[in-house]
């Protein structure tokens, strides 16, 4: 398995939105360290900062639109 991250993210490439969830309570290192990545690997993506909850949510709606 990977070593467990700071966060998690789900890409929409329909919508071109990033769902990110913060796993830790260290949010300042963590915020610069996504907006780093988020900045070089999508640059054309929206990111959302969303709760645990929204992003299970977000993750279990997509397979069920099939287009």
């Amino acid at each position: 398995m990977a070593s467990p991250s700071s966060w998690e993210f789900y890409k929409e490439e329909q919508t071109k939105i990033l769902w990110v969830h913060i796993c830790t309570q260290d949010l300042t290192v963590v915020a610069i360290s996504i907006n780093k990545w988020w900045k070089t690997r999508y640059p054309e993506f929206k990111m959302r900062i969303v709760s645990k909850k929204e992003f299970e949510h977000i993750k279990m709606q997509e397979p069920q639109q099939p287009q």
